[in-house]
């Protein structure tokens, strides 16, 4: 595993003239804070920030794959309204292990692990935008990412996902067979402005993986039952089965195994998913407790169990060669409206989840409820209102929080002090008064108080219809 730090991730972002941002900048503070939630009501910008920074990010995709292709460019509404020119810039960390940026002349020597790259979207006379880009930067990281690819073939490439707040699963597609690019790096970098997201794509891959895993085992289970020698004097064909189970778990099936651990931390009422394939193919799972079709499940269940499969599939299609894609992939992962069709519970929980399952990745998310806030003491949490971004500092709010909770508590406990003080003892004090009185009468008149007392009680519990 590659040591902490050593890996892509997104060091600012600056919005010029773009949409509401007159000029935004943005810095992430991922070394301490892996984590960046943004909240903001409505019409606030969350959106435009983590779409251009996927716009940006595209670039490097596209120059990956051949340097003379073009990332995702900006619309001409992207541009802010009176403005002739937006601009977008995005600056990254290099990983340390593929080496740094050659120097220009005006370059800082501490710069040198950092990249640069812009995008312009310009208005002519006509009114019409034209599109450039300075990759000049980008290039040069590419470059380094191939050439590490080529001395290490167990260097990973970074993640790059975007996934908008239009995402459902539409359908599912188990009949796709044998396309070769499901399992090549570029089937995880899908350069294109997709509006919503179906999730196609990890269907399609989770059927591949399947078929694998299920070819794998019988071949496996075909050769320890044809030289039952490997499997040891002492075993009894009772135990071929776990035998066979923990060989295989060994040996084969990285995909199937990060994916089903992401789920489990993710998504704990799903015990398994799986491809049934007789008497048809279908998805199945089995959730909490009971198997059932996956289309089954409630939508939010299945977006969100297609959303982290997807993020998944590209992990592994990305560090082809790693063991454990999900905890030694690096990169970024942005996720808009991160609230939306998830309760309470899950709500405050699923950004610590999500760093839980992928620990290298750099998260930026989006989203408008306060339950996001509340395991979020180790996150960058960001403020998005009319007067720009803001830092929302936690900690202090919480020593605040804590001290008032003190403060209630003992007024609390001193106001039930003080009540217990004036209900119990003016009584009992008064009760004994009244009794130290009653011995002071004489015979006789204690004997007639004895009586009148009997003569109330009695009426007291006299029958009204009598």
């Amino acid at each position: 595993m590659h040591e902490c730090g050593a890996y892509m991730k997104i060091e600012s972002l600056q919005l010029k003239h773009t949409n509401l941002f007159a000029n935004l900048q943005l810095q992430f503070q991922y070394h301490d804070q892996p984590i960046t939630l943004i909240l903001g009501d409505q019409a606030t910008g969350k959106t435009s920030i983590l779409k251009h920074a996927y716009q940006a990010l595209t670039w490097f995709s596209a120059r990956y794959k051949d340097l003379r292709s073009a990332g995702v460019v900006m619309l001409d509404q992207d541009i802010m309204y009176s403005r002739l020119q937006s601009k977008v810039q995005i600056s990254v960390e290099i990983p340390t292990d593929i080496g740094t940026l050659a120097e220009s002349e005006t370059a800082q020597a501490e710069a040198s692990n950092r990249c640069s790259w812009q995008l312009y979207k310009t208005l002519n006379q006509q009114g019409i935008g034209l599109s450039k880009a300075e990759t000049d930067q980008l290039e040069q990281l590419v470059q380094l990412y191939h050439r590490a690819l080529q001395q290490d073939p167990m260097q990973g490439l970074p993640l790059i996902a975007y996934y908008p707040a239009e995402r459902f699963v539409n359908e599912i597609n188990l009949l796709s067979k044998n396309n070769p690019i499901v399992f090549q790096a570029a089937h995880a970098y899908e350069v294109a402005a997709i509006p919503f997201t179906t999730f196609s794509r990890f269907f399609e891959w989770f059927r591949e993986i399947s078929d694998l895993e299920n070819a794998q085992t019988a071949q496996l289970f075909q050769q320890l039952m044809r030289d039952k020698l490997h499997l040891g004097p002492h075993l009894q064909p009772e135990n071929v089965p776990n035998t066979l189970f923990q060989a295989h778990v060994q040996l084969h099936a990285p995909c199937l195994k990060a994916l089903k651990d992401s789920l489990k931390i993710l998504v704990p009422e799903l015990q398994d998913i799986f491809v049934q394939y007789q008497p048809k193919l279908q998805l199945m799972v089995n959730y909490q407790g009971k198997v059932m079709q996956f289309q089954q499940l409630s939508s939010s269940q299945k977006n969100w169990i297609a959303l982290i499969g997807d993020i998944v599939r590209r992990m592994c299609l990305l560090n082809p060669l790693s063991l454990y894609p999900c905890l030694e992939g690096d990169g970024v992962l942005m996720i808009d409206a991160i609230d939306e069709q998830l309760d309470q519970n899950h709500c405050s929980q699923i950004l610590q989840h999500l760093h839980q399952a992928f620990p290298r990745l750099q998260i930026i998310a989006t989203g408008n409820r306060t339950e996001l806030l509340e395991n979020a003491v180790a996150y960058q949490c960001l403020q998005l209102g009319p007067q720009g971004v803001q830092d929302i500092m936690l900690q202090p709010l919480q020593q605040q929080f804590d001290q008032i909770y003190a403060e209630l508590s003992q007024i609390s406990l001193s106001g039930a002090a003080t009540l217990e003080q004036l209900s119990d003892e003016p009584a009992l004090s008064a009760a004994q008064q009244l009794y130290a009185q009653i011995q002071q009468l004489s015979p006789e008149a204690q004997t007639e108080l004895q009586q009148l007392w009997q003569q109330a009680n009695d009426s007291s519990f006299k029958d009204p219809s009598s």
